[in-house]
């Protein structure tokens, strides 16, 4: 209602941003479950602008909780996406308070990579890089898992994705098991990425294939995997130890593929016969 009528009113704007500041500023951001319904509107569009418009990070925060919150009593998100053009804009309130970070965090994968990519990649990936996110910073680790394969398997996003990224997916996929077990493997990325001598992305990315994708399971190959494991060996020698230690860790309740052995062992042997000649 306060939406739909705050034009008629003096200090309409003002009234607005006391309204989300009384309802949400008091709220821990890292909790966004909350039981009263939230009712989004067409007006919902003029409130992002006003918000966003004040240049004032508290009032951003409170917004992004109200529009971040989750409820078995309302639909989730549905303002949510107008956002994305906002945020890649908010050069100003750098640093970020860590109220207003962590709320951000939580939006980002809400919002999702075709939303900011419409808004503008080079902002996109300047926020992420500003971010900095890590394991510690997120609290639904299956959404972030699926906005930066989303980014990775797109012709841009390989590009523009900074290698921390790449490391965090990793993390997510040898920490959070189940969180990429609904994806599709892509082969062209592991194939892009040989070709522009990405090599410390290929690293990365070949740990979250043997991590979420081995052939034993029956979504790649081992003629898939194994003849780029020893191409990025080669590049790499430390590569074959780093893979290892990455399956170890996601060892918990599942035995290391024993095509993962196979390469490993063949690795080794070659890079032995290699150092006596």
């Amino acid at each position: 209602m306060a939406c739909e009528n705050y034009s008629s009113l003096e200090d309409g704007n003002d009234l607005l941003l006391l309204s989300l500041e009384i309802g949400f500023r008091h709220l821990d951001p890292k909790n966004t479950w909350i039981g009263a319904k939230l009712t989004h509107t067409e007006y919902h569009l003029q409130l992002a602008s006003i918000v966003f418009e004040s240049k004032d990070g508290e009032a951003v925060a409170d917004l992004l909780h109200a529009w971040t919150s989750r409820s078995s009593s309302h639909e989730l998100y549905t303002s949510l996406h107008i956002c994305a053009k906002y945020l890649i804009g908010l050069h100003h309130l750098y640093p970020f308070s860590s109220r207003l970070q962590h709320l951000i965090i939580d939006a980002i994968p809400l919002i999702g990579y075709q939303e900011f990519k419409q808004a503008g990649l080079e902002g996109f990936f300047e926020l992420l890089d500003n971010l900095q996110v890590c394991v510690e910073d997120i609290d639904h680790e299956g959404e972030w898992a699926g906005l930066l394969l989303d980014i990775i398997q797109s012709s841009e996003g390989i590009q523009k994705l900074s290698l921390p990224y790449w490391e965090l997916l990793v993390e997510l996929a040898v920490s959070y098991s189940w969180a990429l077990e609904d994806h599709t493997y892509i082969p062209h990325t592991m194939i892009s990425l040989k070709e522009a001598e990405e090599w410390d992305k290929l690293e990365c990315w070949m740990g979250i294939i043997w991590t979420s994708w081995p052939p034993e399971e029956g979504k790649t190959t081992e003629e898939d995997l194994g003849p780029m494991t020893l191409s990025l060996c080669h590049q790499l020698p430390g590569a074959v130890q780093k893979l290892g230690q990455w399956m170890e860790q996601r060892a918990h309740g599942w035995q290391i593929p024993k095509s993962f052995q196979q390469i490993c062992k063949q690795a080794h042997d070659e890079a032995a016969q290699q150092a006596g000649l």
